[in-house]
């Protein structure tokens, strides 16, 4: 009788401790819950929280603002950047990670948890900066009024104080944060002001698990296009349908016997259309069987394009509609972006702008005569 209580006994402690032993194993999921404060002016209307890790910024989830409140609740499998955006209003940068992140409309604001904390006190001392610069630009531009010293004197300032301070910021917080979201982000806004090489020895201080994240994966995939397209390389060829269903290549104008300056632009970029009065009078100079002028219109409706075309008075051939099929292969991250290539094909030049592409176009054109 004993034995078989004691058997029983033993029986029931073993069953017990493989239930406690089972809950154990059970993974614990990481939840997040964000909550916002908003102006009463978007009161129903939708809020979107979107994934930037994701290739094309990906919709993760929406919710409806209400009594000036919204909430987003949803697993943290992989703590990565996001944000919170309506449409057509404002905007809030995050760290979708565990725990209750709260967000703050009005002031920018994302808080209450360490990388949180961290990527808000970066992007204010990021604003702080943009600020300065801005300030410099207005209190020169009410001093001087020289167009060409005002420009000198802007531009001195720009490359020898602001840039440095900046530059610095942003490795310093860099060096803080490879192990986390932030490395990431500051690499992606870092790697504009960052030559291919510099890029390389950012990216390899990541950690594994940051480095495999895709908005990583994108600025080395952009790097890699930039070494491929540098100057001395051979040009790289795309062929974009035009709307009357014809198609356009590169190889049509570059690599024939001319020198060719490619114009990356859109409809809607400012500076894009500001580059047009230099571009007509290099073109008006030089336009012959020695050189041609070709633009390229990216990230941009044709029919935009078309209308802008009539309105600057464009005379050079146009490839239009190319989207992001040009801009990925030469790796270009914001327009205008024009590029020099030489008779035989061989970009010479990239990233001309203003006076520099006058004397550049110059230099290679003057000295063939």
């Amino acid at each position: 009788m004993k034995i078989r209580t004691i058997h029983a006994l033993l029986i029931m402690v073993t069953s017990m401790a493989i239930m406690v032993s089972c809950e154990k194993k059970q993974p614990v999921i990481p939840g997040y819950v964000i909550e916002g404060i908003a102006d009463s002016t978007y009161n129903g209307q939708k809020i979107y929280l979107i994934d930037h890790n994701r290739l094309g910024n990906k919709k993760i989830d929406s919710v409806l603002i209400d009594s000036n409140k919204f909430v987003f609740k949803g697993i943290a499998d992989t703590i990565r950047y996001a944000g919170v955006f309506i449409e057509d209003g404002a905007y809030v940068p995050l760290i979708l990670d565990t725990g209750r992140i709260i967000i703050n409309l009005k002031d920018g604001i994302a808080s209450n948890t360490p990388l949180n904390d961290a990527l808000t006190d970066y992007n204010k001392k990021t604003g702080e900066l943009y600020k300065e610069r801005e300030n410099i630009y207005t209190e020169l531009k009410n001093k001087i009024k020289d167009k060409d010293k005002f420009k000198a004197e802007f531009d001195s300032i720009f490359i020898k104080v602001w840039t440095p301070k900046y530059m610095d910021l942003m490795e310093n917080t860099f060096d803080a944060n490879t192990n986390n979201v932030i490395g990431s982000v500051v690499l992606d806004e870092m790697s504009m002001w960052m030559r291919t090489g510099q890029i390389d020895t950012a990216v390899a201080k990541l950690s594994k698990d940051i480095a495999s994240l895709e908005m990583v994966k994108k600025i080395v995939g952009t790097n890699d296009a930039l070494k491929k397209t540098a100057e001395g390389q051979k040009f790289s060829d795309f062929t974009i349908v035009q709307p009357d269903g014809t198609k356009v290549s590169l190889s049509d104008y570059a690599g024939k016997g001319k020198c060719i300056l490619v114009d990356f632009w859109a409809s809607w970029c400012g500076p894009c259309r500001g580059e047009t009065p230099n571009m007509k009078e290099i073109y008006k100079k030089y336009k012959g069987d020695k050189f041609e002028i070709v633009g390229v219109a990216v990230w941009d409706k044709p029919e935009d394009t078309q209308k802008a075309i009539v309105e600057d008075k464009v005379e050079w051939p146009q490839i239009i509609n190319a989207q992001e099929i040009p801009t990925k292969m030469y790796g270009v991250r914001g327009i205008p972006h024009i590029i020099l290539i030489g008779p035989d094909g061989t970009i010479l030049a990239r990233d001309l702008r203003g006076d520099y592409m006058k004397s550049r176009v110059a230099r290679e054109l003057d000295k063939k005569n």
